[in-house]
C-alpha cells in the first residue's frame, strides 16, 4: 500500500543548507554600501583606503566596519591597496546578474500617494517618451509567448518582402539598394532578420560569457524592423505614384528609422537575454557596425 506520509517540507528560514561561501556573500550583499564597494573595487581593480574614503565619503570607523563585514571578499597587496578576492569577484557577478534580472523584469515599487497626486510633470513626460522608444512592456509580452510572437512577426517579414519585391528595392544595412531579381529581395529580407536575431546573442555570449541561444530573439526581432517596414512602404508607395509625396528627404527618413531601430533592438535584447539596457546596448552596437560594414562593401561593389 502506498505510504500516507507527506514528504518533508523545507523551512525557508533554515540557512543550515547554505555553504560558508554563500553565507559570506549574502551577508556582504545585504548592504548598499558594501555592494557599491565591491563594484568600485572590481571596476578599479585596486584602491587604497583614502581612495575609498574619498569616493564614499565615510568616516574612518564606518569604512573599517563595512570592510570588516566583507573581509573575505578583499585582500591587500604590499602597498596596502585593496582588491577583490576570487570570492569577491563572484559576489560582483551576482550583483550584475541581479541588476540584469530586475531591469529586464520591469518590476517597480507601487507609487506613493504623493506620486499619484501629480497630474503632470516633465519627469513623467520623458518617461512616457522613453517608453515609446524603449517599449519594455511590449517586448515582455512578446517574450512571454515566443511561438506566437514568431508567427505574428512573420507578418512583418512578409510585409517587408512584399514591398521589397514590388519596389525592386532591398535594405542593405538600413540603406535601400535597387535590385532587378526577386530572389535578391528574399536574400536581403531574411538575411537582415537573421543578422539582428543571431549576431547580438553571439556578441552577448562573447562579452558576458552567457549561454548562446538566439531562439527568443529570433522570435521577437521582426518587431524591431517596424521602422524599416515603414521606410519600405514609403519607397513602394513612391514607386507607384507619379508625384513626389515624401514630406522629408529620403536619407533623413532612413537615418530616423535607424535611430528608432537601435533602441527597439536594445530593448528586445534586454528582455530576451535578461540584461540591463546599458549592457544590452554593447552587442547591439556591434551588430549595427557589422550591418554598416556589409552596406559599405555592397555599395562599394555596386
Amino acid at each position: 500500500m502506498p505510504s500516507n506520509k507527506k514528504p518533508p517540507t523545507k523551512n525557508l528560514n533554515d540557512t543550515s543548507s547554505l555553504t560558508a561561501e554563500e553565507e559570506i556573500i549574502y551577508s556582504a550583499l545585504g548592504s548598499q554600501v558594501r555592494r557599491e564597494l565591491i563594484t568600485f573595487l572590481y571596476e578599479n581593480e585596486k584602491a587604497g583606503f583614502l581612495d575609498l574614503q574619498k569616493r564614499f565619503k565615510l568616516k574612518v570607523g564606518s569604512l573599517y566596519h563595512q570592510l570588516n563585514m566583507m573581509k573575505d571578499l578583499w585582500e591587500q597587496d604590499a602597498d596596502k591597496k585593496y582588491s577583490l578576492t576570487p570570492l569577491g569577484k563572484v559576489a560582483y557577478n551576482l550583483i550584475l546578474l541581479n541588476k540584469d534580472y530586475l531591469s529586464s523584469s520591469n518590476v517597480h515599487l507601487r507609487p506613493t500617494g504623493d506620486t499619484l497626486k501629480k497630474k503632470f510633470s516633465w519627469e513623467s513626460f520623458w518617461r512616457i517618451l522613453i517608453s515609446f522608444f524603449l517599449p519594455r512592456k511590449l517586448f515582455q509580452y512578446l517574450v512571454s509567448e515566443p511561438v506566437r510572437s514568431l508567427f505574428e512577426g512573420l507578418l512583418i517579414i512578409g510585409g517587408l518582402l512584399y514591398f521589397s519585391i514590388a519596389s525592386q528595392t532591398v535594405l542593405i544595412g538600413f540603406y535601400p539598394l535597387e535590385v532587378t531579381e526577386w530572389y535578391y529581395s528574399i536574400l536581403g529580407v531574411f538575411g537582415f532578420w537573421l543578422v539582428i536575431g543571431i549576431v547580438p546573442v553571439a556578441f552577448k555570449s562573447l562579452f558576458y560569457k552567457r549561454r548562446f541561444n538566439p531562439l527568443k530573439l529570433l522570435a521577437v526581432s521582426p518587431f524591431t524592423l517596424v521602422p524599416s517596414l515603414l521606410v519600405m512602404f514609403l519607397i513602394w508607395l513612391q514607386s507607384i505614384v507619379s508625384t513626389t509625396f515624401l514630406f522629408m528627404d529620403g536619407q533623413l527618413l532612413i537615418i530616423l528609422s535607424q535611430a528608432w531601430s537601435l533602441p527597439l533592438l536594445t530593448t528586445a535584447v534586454s528582455q530576451t537575454e535578461e540584461l540591463t539596457i546599458n549592457r544590452s546596448s554593447l552587442p547591439v552596437l556591434f551588430t549595427f557596425y557589422i550591418l554598416y560594414v556589409v552596406a559599405f562593401i555592397v555599395f562599394g561593389i555596386q
